[in-house]
């Protein structure tokens, strides 16, 4: 109360420039977040990548071992042939879980028509330090002893499925010895 023994209301109120300056701090410190949230959410696609890759790798060595030294046959093309996924996803015993061959960063669903998004045919994948790129005796000759392991890529997620580098600046490569490796540092 005042000494005329009225009673003031006090209200607060934000002038424009307030405001103003509220917005633009807020602006400022979106665009500092965003980024971020960028690069976390591309990292955790790159470690989703990582592990269907290593459940892969862990399947193929599987059946690798159950076959004398063989690895799945996948005939001459890139493409996960139906009869190789079936042997890879019983290895596993994930019949029902087959999204392990979905690149999480896949830009089109060739998931959905071609059963993978990564390139698979082991002795074609031509990156430096392949030790059987080109080889093609599938039938007439077992991994074990012949290469080094991990020198020996058998499956990424370049090529056709993701354009020439994968995963936007680099791409993922599932070696023999079931270690998978950021191969941006291998040239084009």
């Amino acid at each position: 109360m005042d000494a005329g023994g009225t009673r003031k209301n006090w209200t607060f109120e934000f002038t424009l420039v307030e405001l103003l300056v509220v917005i633009a701090i807020l602006g400022i410190l979106m665009a500092l977040v965003l980024p971020a949230l960028t690069r976390a959410k591309k990292s955790g696609k790159r470690i989703n990548c990582v592990s269907n890759l290593k459940q892969v790798g862990l399947a193929i060595q599987v059946y690798e071992q159950s076959n004398n030294g063989f690895y799945p046959f996948n005939c001459t093309s890139q493409k996960l042939a139906n009869p190789t996924r079936t042997l890879i996803s019983t290895a596993l015993t994930m019949e029902n879980h087959t999204q392990i061959f979905q690149c999480p960063d896949e830009n089109e669903n060739l998931y959905a028509t071609e059963g993978s998004s990564y390139v698979w045919n082991w002795p074609q994948i031509e990156l430096p330090g392949n030790e059987r790129a080109g080889l093609r005796e599938y039938d007439t000759t077992p991994f074990g002893g012949m290469v080094s392991p991990e020198n020996f890529a058998i499956m990424i997620d370049a090529g056709p499925y993701h354009g020439k580098l994968g995963m936007k600046s680099a791409f993922n490569a599932l070696y023999a010895d079931g270690s998978v490796d950021d191969a941006s540092r291998i040239p084009f």
